[in-house]
């Protein structure tokens, strides 16, 4: 069976995260921790996905989204962030054969020399024969006049680079979620000169509006055996009221069909 599945990533906005003050457009009421689960798993479910990355997952959310999602065949797995973060990433999937995961926990470390505690979540999948790694992750921000080789995203990307996707180069790789950088960044460009491809290349679309800056920070890139026909977003600029009635998060989901480049 050759590959043909839908992927996506969504950053989700945890709970600990919503301040109302950021948020000046939104009701209050949309910030209810339950109606909000709600709505995530509905906009979840609306993406029709095989596989979904997600990234700012708390555990209670893991559970409520899980408890969604599994009446519909979903399976989930979480890792939490270290360092005391409330937060972590979770991946759902329902496809048949799934070969395990992995926490791959980077070793960049803060301004007081502890580790960041950022991760990423690292999920194996047989695809028809195929053996398909899909790697969730949420990348530090970092000032962006910050040196490259200092910049701590950077660090981060650079590593899940080289210690993950480099020294397995007979996989099939997804790497995707919220990088806190955009298109043309040298964040962004590593991804590139490793070898992989851009879904939204050429598409780009804001998939975030914070500070009333509407950009495209989430990304989803791929093997170059595999080809992506990446959905369209709904239009978001400036003064774009996010979360609302029919986004929960901040951010859009970024979704993908993707096909084996030859198909």
């Amino acid at each position: 069976m050759a590959m043909n599945l839908r992927i996506a990533s969504y950053n989700i906005l945890a709970d600990a995260y919503v301040k109302p003050e950021w948020f000046p457009h939104t009701p209050a009421d949309i910030f209810e921790p339950r109606r909000r689960q709600e709505a995530l798993a509905r906009r979840i479910l609306g993406l029709d996905v095989d596989i979904v990355c997600l990234q700012e997952v708390e555990p209670g959310g893991f559970a409520a989204l899980q408890s969604a999602l599994e009446p519909h065949g979903y399976s989930g797995v979480f890792a939490l962030k270290q360092q005391g973060r409330p937060d972590g990433c979770a991946v759902f999937h329902r496809l048949e054969r799934c070969l395990g995961h992995r926490a791959h926990y980077f070793k960049d470390r803060l301004e007081d020399g502890r580790v960041s505690g950022h991760l990423a979540l690292v999920v194996d999948f047989d695809v028809g024969g195929d053996r398909l790694r899909v790697a969730c992750t949420h990348l530090r921000w970092d000032r962006p006049d910050r040196p490259v080789e200092q910049h701590q995203g950077m660090q981060e990307a650079a590593e899940l680079l080289e210690e993950l996707v480099q020294r397995d180069p007979e996989a099939l790789w997804v790497v995707c979620g919220d990088f806190n950088a955009q298109p043309g960044d040298p964040l962004v460009r590593a991804f590139a000169a490793a070898g992989l491809l851009d879904a939204y290349e050429g598409r780009h679309q804001p998939t975030c509006n914070a500070n009333g800056s509407a950009k495209a920070i989430d990304f989803l890139f791929h093997s170059r055996a595999l080809r992506a026909q990446p959905d369209r977003l709904p239009e978001l600029d400036d003064r774009t009221p996010m979360p609302s009635e029919t986004e929960p998060s901040d951010h859009l989901p970024i979704a993908a069909r993707l096909l084996h480049a030859g198909a």
